[in-house]
């Protein structure tokens, strides 16, 4: 299953996701994702290098300032950091032989996230604009979110943990994914039927944040059953034809704090 999402805050998931494709030689040699981050003091994140296909780097050498606002953990080729105090902006530097990039963390003051605060960013790509962000089918080591990006070659889509980790960027031509050789050509044509059941989902119109009252008027609009009992709960699950979508509502304040759709197939 794909790991949930955490809610321990009330505070939307903003991601940002902007980027794109263009020819080989202008995409960044290495990039860290994600690129920006949000932490309160106590909070952890890991972050990766990924090269030009958005695939994890090896033998990867890190670095951070001010050291003393964070502490460094090297998890194989991955850094995760734990905010030790208030900073306006950490840089975390990644490099491999002669490529480098950073990224870039804040941890503000206080124990909690204004709502609204931008959780994370993955690096920008030159020439794109970003067209949606679609949850993963579930599975037990496969990505939690793809971004979907309009680009000048076409269709580029960008496979992404939740926690804004890259895992590879693939282009969609006419006729489907343009696929490498192995495993992830498997992985990646699975995709471009994954996304085409994409689009009519609940689930791709109900977003963190949103309240019982929004989600509810969604739910009526689509005709699709919800008892008064399921209704008074924090749990909704809504089938729809293809898709099941399962929605988690704050307990305190009644919010979105977290969805999932699966897509059903025959």
């Amino acid at each position: 299953m794909a790991k949930p999402y955490s809610f321990a805050r009330t505070v939307f998931l903003a991601v940002s996701i902007i980027g794109g494709l263009l020819f080989a030689q202008d995409l960044p040699t290495l990039t860290i994702s994600p690129a920006k981050a949000t932490m309160l003091i106590g909070d952890t994140r890991t972050f990766r290098a990924v090269g030009k296909d958005g695939r994890i780097r090896h033998d990867v050498r890190w670095s951070v300032s001010p050291e003393r606002a964070v502490t460094v953990t090297i998890n194989g080729d991955e850094a995760t950091l734990e905010a030790k105090e208030a900073s306006s902006t950490v840089v975390l530097t990644g490099s491999v032989g002669g490529d480098a990039a950073e990224a870039e963390i804040e941890i503000p003051a206080g124990s909690a996230l204004v709502p609204g605060t931008k959780m994370w960013s993955v690096p920008a790509l030159p020439g794109c604009k970003s067209r949606k962000l679609t949850q993963a089918v579930p599975t037990a080591s496969g990505p939690d979110l793809y971004s979907e990006e309009d680009c000048p070659q076409g269709s580029v889509v960008r496979a992404l943990t939740e926690d804004g980790r890259e895992l590879w960027r693939t282009q969609l031509g006419a006729s489907g994914v343009q696929s490498p050789a192995g495993t992830a050509a498997k992985e990646e044509t699975q995709l471009g039927e994954r996304l085409s059941l994409s689009d009519n989902s609940l689930c791709d119109a109900v977003a963190p944040g949103m309240t019982k009252e929004k989600v509810a008027q969604l739910v009526d609009s689509r005709h699709l059953r919800l008892d008064e009992k399921q209704r008074q709960s924090n749990t909704w699950a809504l089938e729809e034809e293809g898709f099941r979508c399962t929605i988690l509502f704050d307990g305190a304040t009644g919010v979105v704090a977290k969805k999932k759709k699966t897509i059903v197939t025959d």
